[in-house]
Parts: C-alpha cells; structure tokens; sequence
C-alpha cells in the first residue's frame, strides 16, 4: 500500500488520484530531485523524512546508507518508519557523517532556520552537500508549525550565516508556474466539488499550456515571481 502510495503520488503521479495543485507541485519537485539522482552517493540522510519518497527512486550503486530522521510517529509513519527518532533540534548523527541531507519541505517547518542549518552543517563531511526544496506558492499547512516562505536573497543570507561555502539557489517553477499553481489551488480549496469537476479538466488543459511557456531564470532580479525554490548547497 505504501509503496503504491508513494508511486502515484510523488513518482509516476497519477493525476486521477490527485487534486491539480497537488500534481502541479509534486511535479516540479520531482523535476528538482530528478536533478539531484545522478550526483547523490555515500551516506545520505533524508531529514524529516516522512514516508521518504524518494529513497528508491534515488537509489543507486553509489549510495552505502540511506538514513531516515524524523520527529516522534505521526501521521506519516504508518508501515514505513524512519531509521531514528530526533528531538527537533539535535540531529542524532556524529558530526562531518553523511555526504548529503535532503530536506524537501522542511525548512519552512523550523522556525530558527539558523540553527537547523548549523546542524546539518555539522553533520556534512567536508565537501557534502545539502539539497533542499521550499515552497513559495502554498497555502498554510501543518499549523502551527508553518513558519516561513523564503526568499532568494534570504536563503542567501542564511546560508552565509551558517558558513556553507558555496551554493545554487534555483526556481520550482517560474512566473508562469506560479500562476498555474495559484490557480489550481483556487480551485481545489475555494470551489465546491461540484464546480471543481467541471472545471478540473479544462484547468488542466490550461496549466499545462501555462507550464509549457514556463522559464525558470538561473538568476533572481526584481519583478521575478517563483512557485518555489530548490537547490544544492556545498559545505
């Protein structure tokens, strides 16, 4: 059943099964870890993993450990559980340990970004990477713990703070994403069932043309508007 699940909703997706802005941006976060499977390798850590949707999609012969963390069960946790348990602040692995963290979704979930990315600074060997995603276009979720919706300039500045030496800082999806996503989410949270039947297919119809049209810039300049940010940042 998990495994399913997690095929329809965040590999393969299944349209079908899926509210449009759900399809929308697990799309386009399976196009930025798609960036990410020919260079993971080593001992990866998947922090505040949830059903870690991406292990066997990631999975390849230079990977030695695949190491889920999360907090306490929740609902997420149900046949597939993460390798530790953390307390939400110290990370239970020695320091310079893994060669890559993934966080896709988390950071906007930790409400002292400068110490979270301490810690996952610490637990990087030298050179490691950490590959992260964060939303821009989303409505309020897992309340209270929804902290943030970052900046370019912002992530710049924490990642100067916690004394990476290098990093990409990438768009989800560009101005036409972002529109195309506002729009799904207008209709799958604002309409009732009824209208969002009717509409569905031709919206769907129209966000892919939107998405078609869409550039995702590799730099940020005043006016730009993103569905989200992703990338690859260097220890």
């Amino acid at each position: 059943m998990e495994k399913k699940y997690i095929e329809d909703w965040f590999i393969n997706l299944n349209s079908n099964k899926m509210l449009l802005s759900f399809y929308l941006i697990r799309k386009s976060l399976l196009n930025a870890v798609i960036e990410l499977k020919p260079i993971i390798h080593g001992r990866v850590l998947d922090l505040a993993c949830g059903v870690m949707p991406y292990k066997d999609f990631l999975n390849n012969s230079n990977i030695e450990t695949y190491i889920g963390i999360d907090l306490e069960p929740t609902e997420y946790h149900n046949t597939i559980k993460p390798d530790y348990y953390w307390d939400g602040k110290k990370i239970p692995l020695d320091d310079a340990s893994v060669n890559f963290v993934i966080a896709t979704e988390f950071l906007e979930h930790y409400f002292d970004t400068k110490h979270i990315l301490q810690e996952i600074n610490r637990v990087l060997k030298p050179g490691g990477t950490f590959f992260f995603t964060v939303p821009n276009v989303w409505p309020l979720h897992e309340s209270p713990f929804d902290y943030h919706r970052f900046t370019p300039n912002a992530l710049d500045e924490h990642f100067k703070i916690s004394k990476f030496s290098s990093w990409e800082i990438k768009p989800l999806g560009g101005f036409h994403y972002h529109v195309a996503l506002t729009l799904a989410l207008w209709n799958d949270f604002q309409l009732s069932k009824k209208y969002r039947k009717i509409i569905k297919p031709f919206l769907f119809f129209f966000t892919n043309l939107l998405i078609k049209k869409d550039k995702r810039k590799s730099n940020f300049s005043n006016g730009d508007m993103y569905s989200g940010l992703y990338g690859f940042v260097i220890k």
